[in-house]
């Protein structure tokens, strides 16, 4: 659940600076200006004052548009991360009355011009290259935190982020383990839904980013932790049907996965105490230790 920072300058304290943008944004306000407005404001980590927040989305999608410079588009970028967990708590049962579907559908399709602004035309170098860390990563992390809602999971199949996550791991980002671990968690919510996804672990980065994912589950201790490792558990199990996986790699991510299975177990009371469902807890554990058999039987290798 979002909830607002409590320390730092108040959101009212901004209102004026997202009137600035607003008026600005469209008209002749000057990148440098734009980028640095936009920067600052990300420091509100959140949407501002609930008389601004309308405005300072109209401002996002105005300034991640194509038309944009790279400077304004990956500044409007950060403050869109920055404010990531208000806008994932945003559904429409209840809805704010100033935020409507159509603020939200443009806004979806704006995040995707942001970082490909000429569509599928691949770049090796600049600003708009095609794999940027600090942007990508900026970006990765937004669509996690999305897909956390069901609604902006839809909306962002329906607007093509699902071909640029795949394309993410061709950016070699899976060798950092949060990257593998957010875009397979990613992948395991949208499957959730009924999507297919074109991976199969017989290609080897696939079998990279499976891997890498599992690696930092180890670590992984957020707020959502539950309902990660499910949808971890989901993208992992729904591919690991394919022909011509060598039997090692099957042992080595059954090693991975016994990790968190084995922390799982040791926490369950501090989560359930913590809020989290028993139900879900123990069908999360029962999942897991599933997967984790399975791994074993693939690999040939016997019990821990």
């Amino acid at each position: 659940m979002y909830v607002p920072a409590l320390l730092g300058p108040s959101c009212e304290e901004f209102d004026w600076l997202v009137d600035y943008l607003a008026h600005g944004a469209d008209h002749d306000t000057d990148d440098e200006t734009k980028g640095d407005s936009l920067l600052a404001l990300s420091a509100m980590h959140g949407l501002g004052s609930s008389t601004k927040r309308r405005s300072y989305i109209e401002s996002f999608n105005c300034c991640m548009g194509p038309t944009k410079s790279s400077r304004v588009r990956y500044a409007a970028l950060k403050a869109v991360y920055e404010a990531q967990e208000e806008l994932a708590s945003i559904t429409s049962a209840p809805r704010p009355q100033d935020i409507d579907a159509q603020l939200l559908d443009e806004l979806s399709r704006v995040l995707l011009t942001a970082v490909r602004p000429d569509g599928w035309i691949i770049y090796n170098t600049g600003p708009d290259a095609s794999f940027h860390f600090d942007r990508d990563y900026c970006y990765i992390s937004v669509i996690y935190d999305l897909t956390k809602n069901d609604e902006w999971c839809q909306r962002l199949i329906r607007d093509g982020h699902l071909a640029r996550c795949i394309s993410l791991v061709d950016g070699d980002y899976t060798r950092g383990l949060y990257f593998g671990f957010y875009l397979l968690i990613t992948f395991g919510r949208i499957m959730s839904l009924g999507e297919d996804l074109p991976f199969s672990p017989a290609e080897a980065r696939w079998r990279l980013l499976i891997a890498s994912g599992w690696d930092f589950a180890g670590y992984f201790k957020g707020d959502d932790y539950v309902d990660g490792i499910a949808a971890l558990v989901t993208a992992t199990r729904l591919n690991l049907t394919a022909s011509y996986v060598p039997r090692e790699w099957f042992a080595d991510l059954a090693a991975k996965v016994h990790i968190p299975l084995a922390e799982l177990k040791e926490r369950q009371a501090i989560l359930v105490n913590g809020g989290a469902a028993q139900s879900t807890v123990g069908t999360v554990l029962s999942s897991m230790q599933e997967l984790y058999d399975n791994l074993k039987k693939e690999g040939g290798t016997s019990g821990h």
